[in-house]
């Protein structure tokens, strides 16, 4: 689900030549923050910027209205790992009627209560099928029509629909047996200097990185069914051949040349005969790593998507973190 950055509201003196002070979200106290803007009885109150960036590639951005040292009214939120909010705020919370869009670029567009989707919205995901219809804290509640990526329409969805659509999570909805606990790692091909282990240089995985789809376990195979929102249970998402850690470790390679460090998530349309289409990249450290991933991509082998029996087109979903930290 997206982080609701927006939902406890703890008072924040920030600096400020008058000393303005400031009511956010947790999540966005403990850094340097910085308000532009006018004061009033002590509180930043008006139209401003508030922006906070750490160390590290975390970021927090509001632009628009505040009340009081809180956003209030109209404005924009950007927070890690790239999620985007444009629409109404009240006393701190998205509340309303707004649009946001997350790092893979699912976009909802609808009503708002209290920081969680609520109302009438709709919502496309980005690796196939949309809902139209009624939301109640922050899910598709019952009245609506959901679209699934095989093109399947049918006329309500549960609550415990997924929302979101990102990489690496379960469908809360899916009968499929619990996500591993184990995380894999992508050694490289050869050690670093003065030592005979070759060093991990992707780490965290939920699948095996060097599996082809039919080598994924069951419990493996319902992690990267859960990266679609809406995929018939009989369906299966298309995957690279020989795993993901091909295109993964050649990304790697490419931006340790110049690193930049930051978020990289890209979706590639497969089609139904297993060649890539197209990528889109939707975040990235830099245009240089951007253009050589995707291109990468573009390259890579897939197992097709199978819709109803049959090999059908389906987008796939890359991510990946660089990170200054050595592994």
């Amino acid at each position: 689900m997206l982080p609701l950055l927006l939902s406890l509201l703890l008072p924040l003196t920030v600096r400020s030549e008058e000393a303005c002070k400031l009511a956010l979200p947790d999540a966005a106290a403990g850094d340097d923050m910085r308000w532009q803007g006018p004061c009033k009885d002590g509180y930043a109150h008006g139209v401003g910027v508030i922006e906070k960036r750490t160390s590290d590639v975390n970021t927090w951005r509001y632009e628009g209205m505040l009340e009081a040292g809180r956003p209030h009214g109209k404005g924009y939120l950007r927070y890690y790992p790239g999620h985007e909010y444009g629409g109404e705020f009240r006393d701190g919370l998205r509340d309303g009627t707004g649009t946001s869009v997350n790092q893979v670029g699912d976009r909802y567009k609808g009503q708002w209560k209290a920081g969680k989707r609520e109302g009438k919205g709709a919502i496309v995901y980005t690796l196939g099928g949309s809902y139209d219809g009624e939301w109640k804290n922050d899910r598709p509640n019952g009245n609506g029509v959901a679209l699934y990526s095989s093109g399947r329409r049918v006329g309500a969805v549960v609550a415990s629909q997924p929302v979101d659509g990102e990489p690496g999570k379960v469908s809360a909805a899916a009968k499929t047996p619990p996500e591993p606990s184990r995380e894999h790692d992508l050694k490289s091909e050869g050690p670093r200097l003065g030592t005979h282990i070759p060093h991990k240089v992707v780490t965290g995985g939920k699948v095996p990185f060097k599996a082809s789809y039919e080598q994924l376990s069951e419990q493996e195979r319902a992690v990267v069914r859960g990266w679609y929102p809406l995929l018939d249970p009989a369906d299966e998402p298309p995957y690279p051949l020989l795993g993901n850690g091909n295109v993964l470790g050649a990304i790697q390679k490419i931006n340790a040349r110049d690193p930049a460090f930051g978020l990289l998530t890209m979706v590639v349309m497969v089609d139904s005969e297993g060649n890539a289409q197209s990528a889109d990249v939707y975040l990235s450290p830099n245009p240089y790593t951007t253009k050589l991933a995707a291109f990468v991509a573009m390259k890579e082998k897939y197992k097709p998507a199978r819709c109803s029996g049959k090999p059908c087109a389906m987008p796939f979903p890359y991510a990946i973190k660089f990170t200054s930290t050595l592994l």
